[in-house]
Formats: C-alpha cells, sequence, structure tokens
C-alpha cells in the first residue's frame, strides 16, 4: 500500500491523557471560533478574510468576491450539491461539516472525503464544463459559502496568486481522495478510523485543524464508512491505546504517530 499519510501534519501535541496547558488553550481559542459560527455571529465578509487565499488578491478582486459571494444552510443529511446537477459555484464551509460522495454505476457508494470548516472544495467542478460527478452532504448542520463560477474564474485569469493556491489545493485534494480510498478498504475498524482521523491534518486543505476536532465519533464513522456502533467501538479501542480522547461532540488526538501506526497495523 502506498502511504496514505505523507502530506499530513501532525498536531502539536504530546501523547498521553492531558494534554499540555498551552495546547488546550489553542485548542479552546479555536473552538470560539467555532462557536461563533455555528451561532451566525460572524458576517460572510468576516468568514471570507479567514481564508487563506485572500491574502493572495489585490483589494479591488477582495471587493469583488464579497460583493458576489452568498451563503445557504443546510441541515444534516441533505444535499448540498448533487451528483448529475451542473455547477454553478465554489464552495466553503463556514460551519459544520460535509462529506463528499458519488453513487457508482452499479449502486454502490463511493467516499471521497470530508469538508469540515474552513476548508474549501470543487474548485475542479467549478473549472470544467460538465457535470458535478459526487454528491456533497451535509453531516450536520453546515453553513456554506459560495463563490459563483463567473468570478472564481475570474480570479484565475487576474490573480497569479489565487490560481497557484487552486492548482496546490487540487494537487493536494488528488492526494487526499487516493489516500481515502484506501482507508476506507482497511477492514479493522479502529485501524480504519486511525486512518481518517490522520487525513484531517493536511495544513492545505484543512487550515483550521487542531488536535481537538470538532467531529463527534459517529460523524467520523460516517465519513469513513463505518455504522455508529462500530465507530463508538473503535473509538474506544483507540482510548484503550491513549491514540485518541473523546469529549462531548468532539474528538482530542492524542499521538498522532500513534494513529498512523495503529492504521499501518491493521492493513
Amino acid at each position: 500500500m502506498n502511504p496514505p499519510f505523507k502530506n499530513v501534519r501532525a498536531p502539536t501535541v504530546s501523547s498521553g491523557e492531558n494534554p499540555p496547558a498551552k495546547q488546550k488553550q489553542r485548542d479552546a481559542r479555536a473552538l470560539r471560533s467555532y462557536d461563533l459560527t455555528m451561532h451566525v455571529t460572524l458576517s460572510i465578509d468576516e468568514l471570507l478574510h479567514a481564508a487563506p487565499w485572500m491574502d493572495s488578491l489585490t483589494d479591488c478582486q477582495r471587493g469583488r468576491v464579497m460583493a458576489q459571494a452568498y451563503e445557504t444552510q443546510h441541515p444534516a443529511r441533505a444535499f448540498v450539491a448533487r451528483q448529475g446537477e451542473a455547477v454553478h459555484s465554489w464552495l466553503g464551509v463556514a460551519d459544520g461539516l460535509l462529506k463528499i460522495s458519488a453513487v457508482s454505476r452499479g449502486g454502490k457508494q463511493i467516499m471521497f472525503t470530508g469538508v469540515p470548516e474552513g476548508s474549501w472544495v470543487g474548485e475542479g467542478s467549478v473549472m470544467k464544463d460538465e457535470a458535478r460527478r459526487y454528491d456533497v452532504i451535509a453531516v450536520r448542520s453546515s453553513r456554506v459559502i459560495h463563490i459563483p463560477m463567473e468570478t472564481f474564474r475570474w480570479l484565475l485569469k487576474e490573480s497569479m496568486g489565487f490560481c497557484h493556491f487552486i492548482l496546490r489545493h487540487l494537487n493536494e485534494r488528488a492526494g487526499q481522495c487516493v489516500a481515502m480510498a484506501e482507508v476506507v478498504r482497511v477492514s479493522k475498524p479502529s485501524a480504519r478510523l486511525a486512518g481518517g482521523l490522520c487525513l484531517l491534518f493536511n495544513p492545505v486543505i484543512y487550515p483550521r485543524t487542531v488536535s481537538l476536532l470538532n467531529i463527534s465519533q459517529e460523524e467520523m464513522g460516517e465519513l469513513v464508512g463505518l455504522s455508529r456502533p462500530s465507530a463508538n467501538a473503535a473509538v474506544r479501542q483507540l482510548e484503550a491505546l491513549r491514540l485518541v480522547q473523546a469529549e462531548y461532540g468532539m474528538l482530542r488526538v492524542l499521538d498522532f504517530r500513534g494513529l498512523q501506526d495503529h492504521f499501518y497495523q491493521g492493513t
């Protein structure tokens, strides 16, 4: 098996049950930011200003993005975009959690990746004049920012920095999908969950990820194709190994390298 974790980055937290005080403070600040977006107290302009690619734009370009961007809200299990539909916008997750999947001709669901808060997805589809090849589904209640196709394509022509960001993003996303395909083929539930957790630590496509993940064990299980009972049992096994710690609606990574090792041992 090719190594699926070559582009991931370990969170700055040591192994063991109790993370350092400074790490807890960083996690708390990140979660306060999440909590603000969950209560829709941040405007779309404020959320866009936090996007890493905005730094590459001129004031004029940023102004056009903010004038033309819009947002939608989706309940859990709702489709944000459907396979086979025309593509109209580039998608950013302001709050919530999305999953990218498709249904094969044989009727089998194929899981590509999860998209947590602060991440963007769908740039490849916006660049091509073809129907969307996958479903975008809200795992939990989610708030999504849309950059219209015309604006996105204009930025590609007008901003070299934005173009470089998109090329790197496309490359990382392609690698992520290949890695996820390897992860979901693993039969051992705890190893599969460990692999899925490691894939969330890619700083290019998941810039907000910290050691305390704003994701429940059931949601993490859904991202890697595990039932709720299997996901809960897998988390208990990882807790027993002191690799993760389940908190209310969240998962804390205690030993990132240990998670990688556990994944490889289960393959």
